[in-house]
């Protein structure tokens, strides 16, 4: 009986002891259980913290930024056209012109450099080459022309060694045919020549030359062959005539003043009595008409002198005229050899009807587009850095020119090529240079030869100059506070979490940082940490 009781006290007392546990951890459980709203409600902004950048010792270097264009260097388009002889006829000989043009050989790789007189390719069996000048080409160089090509030519040929002899600057002669006519040897071709038709311009001008001799020749020796003159009439055919012989002697006289063959008289006085006035007017007669026959005679000599003197230099000027020469359809002129060879269009047997070569000089160049509201910060000589982002790639060199400002689009604006920036920065694509704004065309010469991945990149070009001849302190412009007293001052934060002002003097500024010098009496050192924000 007790054993049951005491059972059931301790059932009673285990259920209330559960009870209570369960009530107790409910309300544990409803404390640490909050709703969103309950948690958004509860929450706070946490304690705001400082931020802080450290002072450093720097060079001060104040940086310009600007983005720029490798182009791919001066092209030259090698199209063979036909060749065109002396006076504008087709050459027939060697370097002529007509028939058909076609690639009969290619001799060189794209990509390989070529340097002056390089055959590249052969079109119709002749070479074509390239000889270094800036002036193109625009004409066949025959013998007897002159111009700038002509001396153009004459000092590619000096580069190689080969004299234009006599020649004057700029006249094709004798001297300068034998030059392009050892050229085309060492090449291993025959040399070209004008054609039949100064061949037959220098026949016609000799033989037009041999007939003015020939007439001058006969007119010399008429003159100097006189017939002998008649004898004087006898004495006694002036029978009791006192003036007869007077009269013969007046004859002769006549016969005397005339001169060549015309100076030969008929004096056989037959005028009876009156036979001295008769015969003195025969003899008059006589001589004037000698001098007027040797009057003609001498200006016929003059004129055909004339003419022979006249048909030397047309002479001398067809045999000019004939000869060696070298035909546009052969040779072109680049600006800057040796120069790569960027395409080579056409193979073997494909017909000419466009470039048969192209050749890149100069190798890439850089222009950079300036702000023009930095015109005067970037002078010749300052210090650059180049980055290719698509390359990745880096490189340095220095400001070669800074052009005229120029407007794409704009044709008053237009620069003429100089090799330089400006030059470069031609409108060939109006409006669409730089994104169409208006820049400073910038060239930049490389410290080591531009690599030529760069040809067609667009970089950023980065220049930096000092504003400090040494290094200075410098902290970060968020730091510089001004108060109402006019004073600059930067706060310190020290290692245990302490704030303290330093008065300051700004310096100059750079790439958001700026120069600090410590008032009177006040300490601040590189490595300290000045507050910048919280």
């Amino acid at each position: 009986m007790a054993s049951a009781l005491t059972r059931r006290r301790r059932t009673a007392i285990s259920v209330a002891v559960a009870a209570a546990l369960l009530s107790t951890g409910g309300v544990i459980g409803s404390m640490s259980i909050k709703s969103p709203a309950q948690a958004l409600a509860d929450s706070g902004p946490p304690k705001a913290s400082l931020i802080t950048a450290p002072v450093v010792e720097r060079r001060m270097i104040k940086s310009i930024v600007f983005r720029g264009d490798f182009g791919t260097g001066r092209q030259t388009e090698i199209t063979p056209t036909g060749a065109v002889a002396a006076d504008g006829g087709s050459g027939e000989g060697e370097g002529g012109g007509g028939g058909r043009l076609v690639v009969t050989k290619v001799l060189v790789n794209p990509g390989a450099k070529v340097g002056a007189a390089r055959p590249l390719v052969e079109v119709s069996g002749r070479p074509v080459f390239a000889l270094p000048g800036p002036l193109p080409s625009y004409r066949d160089l025959l013998p007897g022309r002159r111009g700038e090509d002509i001396a153009q030519l004459q000092d590619a040929l000096a580069g190689l060694g080969l004299s234009r002899g006599g020649d004057p600057e700029g006249y094709f002669g004798a001297g300068t045919q034998r030059a392009v006519e050892r050229l085309y040897r060492r090449m291993g071709y025959a040399a070209p020549v004008t054609g039949p038709r100064t061949e037959d311009a220098v026949t016609q001008a000799r033989a037009a030359l041999e007939e003015k001799q020939r007439q001058v020749d006969e007119l010399v020796k008429g003159r100097t062959e006189r017939p002998t003159p008649r004898p004087t009439a006898d004495a006694g055919d002036a029978r009791g005539a006192g003036g007869a012989g007077s009269a013969g002697s007046a004859g002769s006289a006549g016969s005397a003043d005339t001169a060549g063959s015309a100076g030969a008289v008929d004096t056989s006085g037959s005028a009876g009595t009156s036979g001295s006035a008769g015969t003195s007017d025969s003899a008059d007669t006589s001589g004037s008409s000698g001098s007027a026959t040797s009057s003609d005679t001498a200006d016929a000599l003059r004129r055909a002198r004339k003419e022979l003197a006249a048909a030397r230099v047309a002479y001398g000027e067809a045999v000019a005229r004939d000869g060696v020469m070298i035909p546009m359809s052969e040779m072109v002129f680049a600006a800057r050899l040796p120069a790569r060879v960027t395409s080579l269009p056409l193979a073997v047997g494909d017909d000419v009807e466009g470039p048969v070569a192209v050749l890149t000089s100069g190798g890439p160049r850089l222009t950079g587009y300036l702000d023009p509201a930095l015109k005067g910060r970037v002078t010749t000589g300052t210090r650059v850095e180049i980055t290719s982002e698509a390359l990745g790639t880096t490189a340095t060199g220095t400001v070669g020119s800074v052009g005229a400002q120029v407007t794409p689009g704009d044709a008053k604006s237009r620069t003429k090529e100089s090799g330089g920036a400006a030059g470069q920065a031609r409108q060939d694509d109006a409006g669409t240079v730089n994104g169409g704004v208006p820049f400073l065309p910038v060239s930049v010469v490389p410290d080591k030869p531009w690599s030529e991945q760069l040809a067609g990149q667009n970089v950023m070009i980065k220049i930096s100059s000092a504003l400090t001849d040494g290094k200075v302190l410098a902290v970060p412009q968020a730091a510089m506070l001004t108060g109402a007293d006019a004073r600059t001052t930067v706060t310190v934060l020290a290692a245990d979490g302490s704030e303290r002002r330093v008065v300051v003097i700004a310096g100059v500024s750079a790439d958001g940082m700026v120069q600090i010098t410590p008032g009177g009496g006040e300490r601040i050192a590189a490595g300290d940490r000045v507050v910048i924000g919280q």
